[in-house]
């Protein structure tokens, strides 16, 4: 168990002006009941928003004014967002999280839990219940991940060895790596890993899921061609090599190509 202490855990959760209102609730609501609480909440607005969205933000920062940070930008994107947060972190740790996924309320304990007790590892994540609009457990499927060095290296070519939300990192792995590409709109945690890699940066998963991880609309906002281009850069930033891993590597690639639906069936299906 962990003791509860200031500067341990900073959590940021970027909103922008198309972030559903009570999803934005339900995902706040998650982190103020963790069994460990973190020592700040970055709620951080990317770009103008709705009034509601201002009311809900601001309703938490009254309520918890030391709990709750606002950190109010012009629209740049996720990257520059997390950057913003993570520079303002004076924490030990920084988590990130979607503003429309909900996380289990042992998340945090179990991922600092883990930190503490593996010095060499800089970027943790986990695995995650994917949902689409309702939670039903029966249902859910849980997206795995690898927790081994060379399994991790291997997946990078053709999939993404980490659920982005799911991350907690060291913030002293940023003076190592540098901080997210704000070129990379899509795809910036993937070419962020192959940095990592690059630099032996040590990263795991803890083989459960701590996230339930909404899906919705996900495959669509991923098809366009820049999108596609960001990713070859991302996968190519860190090379093997093993033929397979370089087949694998363009396979993934072309995947993207393919029709809307061709992708939404395949992400559904074959998994």
């Amino acid at each position: 168990m962990i003791e509860q202490k200031d500067n341990l855990v900073t959590l940021g959760i970027p909103f922008y002006n198309k972030t559903n209102p009570q999803y934005f609730i339900k995902s706040i609501e998650s982190i103020i009941e963790q069994t460990l609480q973190p020592s700040k909440i970055h709620l951080i607005q990317d770009g103008p928003i709705s009034n509601e969205l201002k009311e809900i933000a601001g309703s938490y920062k009254k309520q918890y004014p030391n709990l709750f940070k606002i950190i109010i930008l012009n629209k740049k994107g996720l990257p520059h967002a997390l950057n913003k947060s993570i520079s303002e972190a004076s924490t030990k740790y920084y988590a990130r999280m979607d503003s429309d996924d909900i996380a289990f309320k042992t998340r945090l304990e179990e991922q600092v839990l883990y930190l503490e007790n593996n010095a060499d590892i800089d970027i943790l994540g986990s695995w995650a219940k994917e949902f689409d609009k309702d939670i039903d457990e029966k249902k859910n499927f849980i997206n795995e991940r690898p927790s081994s060095q060379s399994r991790i290296e291997e997946y990078f070519h053709y999939m993404n060895p980490l659920v982005h939300p799911t991350v907690i990192f060291r913030v002293s792995v940023f003076d190592k790596i540098g901080f997210y590409n704000e070129k990379f709109y899509t795809d910036q945690d993937l070419e962020l890993w192959g940095r990592a890699l690059k630099n032996r940066v040590n990263i795991s998963n803890i083989q459960k899921p701590l996230l339930y991880f909404r899906i919705e609309g996900r495959q669509k906002r991923r098809s366009k061609f820049s999108a596609i281009k960001r990713q070859i850069i991302a996968r190519y930033s860190y090379n093997t090599l093993s033929i397979k891993l370089n087949i694998l590597k363009i396979a993934a690639i072309l995947f993207r190509l393919l029709p809307e639906r061709i992708r939404i069936w395949g992400y559904d299906n074959i998994r």
